[in-house]
């Protein structure tokens, strides 16, 4: 009894050699919802404790990050373990969704670190069951020579049968995909133009001439938008942009579209193009009569541009756009354009 109580002493204290402190860094890309963070920190914490380290959080000569990226719907989870700055070990697992996303860190920290996951033990086979023995032919009682009886073979086998699963009557639901959704202010300048007004003829009989050829203006512009992600390519959004020029003959021009955009790439720099669709308002002191100083009316608009750091919850978006505003709900004949370029962050 004594010998296995110092064979376990000297077990442990071998053991306990081996560990060493681990500095878990704080992990980057974490950042599908508020708490993601922390709770990833903890689990790659839980996951070095399991390998037998010990996680610190001040600085030792093992370091070990952890990078989590979005790869469509899924997650890659890639953590380094690094002595002195240099990479000794890595570890790379893919999750299908966040539910799964546990145990891939487990083992991507598992891996990184130079450890693998114990397997489950195999379940001992069955011992199989001794055949009946074959019948004999009957002899006489006096003659044939008396047998001691066979011994019967009591071992219990048990036998499992995996049912079938019922069969599905409904469509199986495609998995939601993490999205975010970001307020976008931005200023920057335009260029703006109203639409050729000529005079009724008999305004110029009567000396009422105001003929009033198209002008192009340079503006300042201020940009909103709401952008709704609905995938990793696609999102909608409600844009507002607004642009005005003060002094003489100045105006105001302000079109509200529904639309959508779609984002060529899913990286850090991800350009897109879009378009919506809205209704407008304008005021032009270019002209004289009410009519013609303020239009209302349908509006429509493009835009293109490139979103940099994606992945982050703050991003920074340089775009341009067209919108054009016609005059009234039943007359296409008066038309506004304004061409915008901007800077706006995301958030």
């Amino acid at each position: 009894m004594d010998m296995k109580k110092t064979l376990a002493f000297v077990v442990s204290m071998a053991a306990a050699a081996f560990a060493a402190d681990v500095q878990v860094v704080a992990p980057s890309g974490a950042d599908f919802s508020p708490d993601a963070p922390q709770i990833v920190n903890s689990l790659v914490r839980a996951a070095v404790s399991q390998s037998g380290n010990t996680p610190v959080e001040d600085s030792t000569e093992i370091q070990l990050r952890t990078n989590i990226m979005t790869m469509g719907s899924s997650y890659i989870v890639v953590c380094e373990q690094a002595k002195a700055g240099v990479v000794v070990g890595s570890g790379k697992q893919k999750a299908a969704s966040v539910d799964a996303l546990d145990a891939a860190i487990e083992q991507a920290v598992l891996s990184a670190l130079g450890e693998k996951k114990p397997e489950a033990p195999a379940e001992p086979a069955p011992e199989p069951v001794a055949a009946a023995p074959a019948p004999q032919p009957a002899a006489d009682s006096a003659t044939a020579p008396k047998k001691e009886p066979l011994p019967v073979n009591t071992s219990v086998v048990t036998v499992e049968v995996e049912e079938a699963p019922a069969a599905k009557t409904e469509e199986p639901v495609g998995e939601k995909r993490p999205t975010r959704n970001y307020n976008s202010f931005g200023v920057g300048a335009a260029i703006w133009h109203n639409y050729d007004y000529f005079a009724n003829p008999k305004d110029i009989k009567d000396g009422k001439d105001r003929d009033e050829e198209r002008s192009w203006n340079a503006t300042f512009a201020f940009h909103y938008a709401r952008i709704f992600e609905v995938s990793a390519h696609a999102a909608i959004t409600m844009v507002n942009n607004t642009n005005f020029v003060v002094g003489k003959g100045w105006e105001l021009h302000d079109v509200f579209l529904i639309g959508a955009r779609y984002y060529t790439s899913t990286g850090a720099v991800s350009p897109f193009f879009g378009g919506g669709f809205g209704i407008g308002g304008q005021l032009d002191f270019h002209y004289e009569n009410f009519d013609e100083v303020v239009a209302l009316g349908l509006a429509g608009g493009l835009e293109a541009g490139i979103v940099l750091f994606r992945n982050s919850a703050l991003q920074l978006e340089l775009g341009v756009a067209w919108d054009a505003l016609w005059d009234e709900f039943e007359s296409f004949k008066r038309r506004f354009g304004s061409g915008t370029a901007y800077i706006a962050l995301n958030y």
